[in-house]
Formats: structure tokens, sequence, C-alpha cells
């Protein structure tokens, strides 16, 4: 894996350029489809529920979230790097010994988180410790919920890492959602009651049908991968363990365990509160978020190729093309976030608007530092990215239990939106110490002209040629 291959085998900037293009087209499409259609779904349970069991239904989710985090066990992103930089240095082998693991491990991982919580532990924390009966009573049901989201996860990534961006895309971001808000929309029209348990069951069941089909979907693709090449169980594992503690940090950064601290000290309504524009803020993030679900496998070819020049202008564009739109959502919630709130929910939630503002300022701060953790990430330096993360998450369960008690969901917010940008300027400044490249945005030309396409000015007369298959300033590693 650390041979570089020679120079006419590298990718250039115009089929990164390409790539990008094509695989976020793919992203795009499924992205803006799945958030359009989370936001209906979210929607239509707030409006089934009473802002109580809303709260709960939060919480739950909340729980499959950071329950799938640790059940994948860091394999998600693992079998991105591994893949692509197999892929990239032409050992399809390697790539299937690496889809392999990923899934066996992850498999095992999820199934036993969500035995460990069926079995007692969810309801003992969410009836015993944060006093949430109504949720304690679901966890069962949603045990299976979590193991679903955990592998749709991995086996989404696996897709992602062959650069099959729509399998990727469409599976693991729109399918699950087109589907519950299908049924979801059958049953608020057709059924007098619903209770969260319904709901709950509803989600579980269509998210294990769409698993199903991923799984065969990747089983028919990998056994396309024959040739030379091979990766260790323990290489693996040495990459996926601070992914998986990144991860995990990740979460309990926002939107996350932020929730169960305020349902610790505040009523289940205002954890719907909270929630609600939690939920929300993802339209700010969602330019980069499209960017950053083309970027992993790209990353790691570019890096093990040695092309570290053309990886940082890659991602400064990249920033730079997702930056603009992301400021501008941030303007409407800024602007009319109570409306914007009563739309998507129901005038009981206009008043979390000071939550949105708060929350979408520090969205729009990660957008344009730009994607300095898939960077990180996807180049070797895993351990400084889980070390950044659990700082900053931290500092972020550290604000929020001392604020939470005094300033609710305001405190909590503030916490919250504190920790992570500390995270994206220290990640920011660690990427620039550790490669050499920046990832922010830039307005420069260069940049500019990378983003339109636009071939640079020829030499002027007596100017030396340049280097076919090169770029200046490009090195052979980091």
């Amino acid at each position: 894996m650390a041979n570089r291959v020679s120079e006419d085998a590298t990718i250039t900037l115009g089929s990164v350029r390409r790539r990008l293009l094509t695989g976020s087209a793919w992203v795009l499409a499924a992205r803006i489809a799945g958030l359009a259609l989370g936001v209906v779904m979210n929607g239509l349970i707030a409006r089934m529920l009473d802002p109580s069991g809303f709260g709960a239904f939060l919480l739950t989710s909340t729980m499959v979230v950071i329950g799938s985090t640790v059940a994948k066990l860091g394999m998600d992103r693992a079998v991105v790097r591994f893949t692509a930089s197999s892929l990239g240095v032409g050992e399809p082998a390697g790539a299937r010994e690496a889809i392999r693991i990923a899934v066996g491990w992850a498999a095992l991982g999820s199934a036993a988180v969500a035995a460990v919580l069926a079995l007692g532990l969810g309801q003992w924390f969410f009836g015993s410790v944060l006093g949430e009966p109504l949720v304690a009573s679901v966890v069962p049901i949603a045990a299976g919920w979590l193991f679903a989201t955990a592998m749709q996860s991995v086996l989404a990534e696996c897709f992602r890492g062959l650069s099959r961006f729509g399998y990727a895309a469409a599976l693991h971001m729109f399918a699950t959602d087109f589907a519950t808000v299908g049924v979801l929309g059958a049953v608020f029209v057709t059924a007098r009651s619903v209770s969260l348990s319904n709901v709950v069951t509803i989600v579980t069941v269509v998210a294990m049908l769409v698993l199903a089909i991923t799984g065969l979907l990747l089983l028919r693709t990998v056994r396309s991968l024959r040739g030379p090449g091979h990766v260790g169980r323990s290489e693996m594992f040495a990459v996926a363990r601070p992914l998986m503690v990144t991860n995990l940090g990740i979460y309990l950064l926002g939107a996350g365990v932020d929730m169960w601290i305020l349902g610790a000290y505040e009523p289940t309504d205002q954890v719907a509160l909270y929630g609600a524009a939690a939920k929300l803020t993802v339209l700010v993030a969602t330019p980069m978020i499209i960017f950053s679900g083309v970027m992993p496998p790209l990353v790691a070819e570019l890096f093990a190729q040695g092309k570290i020049r053309k990886l940082e202008r890659t991602l400064r564009s990249g920033a730079t093309l997702v930056g603009v739109p992301a400021l501008a959502v941030l303007m409407l919630f800024v602007v009319a976030g109570p409306w914007v709130l009563g739309t998507v929910y129901e005038p009981y939630y206009r008043q979390a608007a000071p939550v949105l503002m708060i929350m979408s300022i520090s969205r729009l701060i990660a957008v344009w530092t730009g994607s300095c953790g898939i960077a990180l990430m996807m180049t070797g330096h895993q351990k400084d990215m889980m070390r950044i993360t659990l700082s900053s998450a931290a500092l972020s369960v550290g604000g929020g239990l001392a604020l939470a008690p005094h300033f609710g969901t305001i405190g909590v917010a503030v916490a919250t939106a504190s920790a992570q940008v500390v995270q994206n300027v220290t990640q920011l400044l660690t990427a620039h110490r550790r490669l050499g490249i920046w990832t922010y945005v830039s307005f420069s030309p260069e940049i500019l002209r990378d983003l339109i396409g636009r071939p640079p000015r020829p030499p002027g007369p007596g100017a030396a040629p340049a280097v076919q298959g090169s770029s200046p300033g490009e090195g052979g590693g980091s």
C-alpha cells in the first residue's frame, strides 16, 4: 500500500474534476431528495405525536445513532480508505479483502451492541438514569433499528470506497427515507392515533428491508473484484479503532449526547424544541455533506499517489463551491427562523429560533474550514483527529452540563456550537501542520479557475514548457 504508482498512472486535476462532478451529481440528487424526505418525515412525526412524544422519538433516534457508531467499530471509515487506496494502486483483491473484513466485523459489533441494549442496558439508562420511561419502553424495538442503521452505513461506505457513488448515495441517503415517509404518510392519513412504539416499529422494519437489498447489491459487486492485493485485519483495525472513537466524539459534539444532557434537566417537550432546531441546521451543512460524500476515496487515492498539491487544490475548490450556498441558508435562518420552524413542524416550534441561529453559525464555520477532518482521516492521521474530537467533545459535554441547569436549550446550544468551532479550527491547523495543505474557502484566481474548469493561460514567449503529468510544487509525498 505504501508503493507509489508511476506518474502516467496518476489522476490529473481534470479527472478529479470529472469524478467530483459525476460523484457529486449522484450525491447531490440523493442528498436533496433525502434531505427533503427527512424534513417531511420529522414534520410528519412531530404532527403524529405530541411534543413530549416527539422529544422521546428524538432521544430514541439519538440512541440509535450513537449506538450504531460504536457498533460499526470504525469500519465504515476504514473500508473507504483501504478500498480506494487498493484500487488506486491496482490491487482489486485488497479492496475485496477490506470489504470482507469491514462487513464481517461490523455485523458482529452491531449484533452485540443491539443485544446489550435490548436485554436491559437501554431500559435501565433511559428509565432510571434519564427518567424517560417512554423511551425505555421502545428500546427493544429500536435495537433492531440500530443494527440496520449500522450495517447499512458500512455497506454504503463500501460502495463509496469503490467509487460507486450512485449506489452509496441512493441506498444510504434516499431509499430508507423514501420508504419510511411513504409508510408514515399512509399511517398519518388513515390512523386515528399513533404511538411512539408504532413509529419506531415502522422505521425499524423499513430499515431492515433496505439493508437486505443493499447487502445483495454489494455481494454482486464484490464478486467482480479479482487480481493482486491483500489487506490484513490488524492493518484495518489499526486505522478503524481511532476512527470509531472519532466518530463517537463527533456525536458527543452535537445533536447527540447534548439532547441527553438537556433531557436530564428539562422536560421532554424542551428536548423536542432543541432537537427540531438541530435537525434543521443540517441544511447549512448540506453542501459540505454532499462534497464530503465524494471526497474520501479521492483523498485516499491522491495521497497514495503523492499528489499533495492537487489534493490541496481539490479540497479548497470544494470548500469554496459549497461555502456560498451554506451562507445563504444561514441568512435565511437568521431572517426567517421562526417562520421556517413553524412551517416545517408546527407553530409551537417557532420558539426554537434562537437555538437554530446559534447552531447554524457553528455549522457555517465547519463548512468554511473545509474537509480538513477527512484529509486527516484518509491520510493516516486518524489519531490526531481522534484526539481533537475527544477534546472538543469533552468541552461540549462539560459546557452542556454546566449551562443546561441554568440556561436550558440556549445554554446547551452555546456549549455545543462553541465546541464545534474549536474542533473545526483545530482540525484546519492540524491538517496544515501534518500535510502542508490548507482546506478553507478561497477566492483566488487559481481556485476559481479550477471550479469553472478553464485551463491556465499559456506561458509567454521564452517560458520553459511544463512537464507532462505534473503540477507546480507537486512532490512525491508528504
